[in-house]
């Protein structure tokens, strides 16, 4: 029998309850409220910049390749074995970058 195209991969199944693809799919390009952004770099000493490695002069682009690199490094996926450090990281990363874009 002929191997199919997914056979071998992990992929979501949400045929058990976990929700509606679609809606996943809409949650994710759900963007940080800035309000949210503030509350959680307010416990930070860091200013959104020092947290994505750039500088204040920083145009859009920089911004999201730091960002890219960023997130992508400390994906809590990639990082299991620390995996709350990479949680809280990753919220980090994202409130710098909602902040940095929504000005």
């Amino acid at each position: 029998m002929a191997k199919g195209f997914l056979d071998g991969y992990k992929t979501y199944d949400t045929t058990g309850g976990h929700g509606h693809p679609g809606k996943w799919k809409s949650a994710f390009r759900q963007r940080m409220s800035t309000e949210d952004a503030r509350q959680i770099l307010n416990k930070e000493q860091d200013t959104p910049y020092s947290i994505l490695g750039i500088a204040a002069t920083a145009t859009k682009t920089e911004i999201k390749k730091a960002f890219r690199e960023l997130i992508n490094q400390w994906h809590p996926d990639k990082n299991q074995h620390r995996i709350e450090e990479a949680e809280h990281m990753s919220k980090k990363i994202i409130a710098a970058y909602s902040l940095l874009t929504n000005q």
